[in-house]
């Protein structure tokens, strides 16, 4: 599992959506905060700004190179 804390942007907000329209399931929390209606204490206290979003990408050893490289790809997309 990775958590990426990612900087104020103005397409933040949709980072989430964006990627599971591209086809990449990732979570807008901790495990622990699954189903939760607020964020993570653990989150929150390492980030510190509250202007950036956290999303967690959850990985297991089916996981192929190709399929991080697709990911990074679509993230650069969203973000730029």
């Amino acid at each position: 599992m990775l958590s990426v804390s990612f900087p104020a942007h103005p397409k933040g907000d949709l980072l989430l959506l964006s990627l599971d329209i591209e086809g990449i399931s990732v979570s807008g929390g901790s495990a622990c905060s699954s189903g939760a209606d607020a964020g993570s204490h653990v989150i929150a206290a390492l980030q510190g700004d509250s202007d950036r979003k956290t999303i967690r990408f959850s990985f297991s050893h089916l996981n192929t190179i190709e399929e991080i490289d697709y990911t990074v790809e679509k993230l650069r997309k969203v973000l730029n």
